[in-house]
């Protein structure tokens, strides 16, 4: 892995083809996210729309098994949405 440009804790990442995952971490080093913990949110549970996922998982939120790291090509990535660590945690 490269030198790290930047980090983020707890967040939600989006990319190409719909994936949304849940990282407990993602780093990136210029050409990749390496998102740590990674689970695919497989469904969201929500009534607002994904961004009600930052303050957590709902009752209705399915997610996959986690993956110990998850690398994510930089044109794929569409969006990192930092999330409220402490109401995630439980659950990566």
């Amino acid at each position: 892995m490269n030198e790290i440009i930047k980090q983020w804790g707890v967040c939600l990442v989006v990319v190409t083809g719909g994936h949304v995952w849940v990282a407990r971490s993602v780093m990136y080093d210029g050409h990749f996210y390496h998102c740590s913990g990674a689970r695919i949110v497989r469904e969201w549970g929500t009534s607002k729309g994904l961004n009600e996922l930052v303050d957590g998982p709902t009752s209705k939120t399915i997610l996959d098994a986690p993956a110990d790291v998850v690398t994510i090509i930089e044109p794929a990535m569409i969006a990192i949405i930092p999330c409220r660590e402490a109401n995630w945690l439980a659950h990566l």
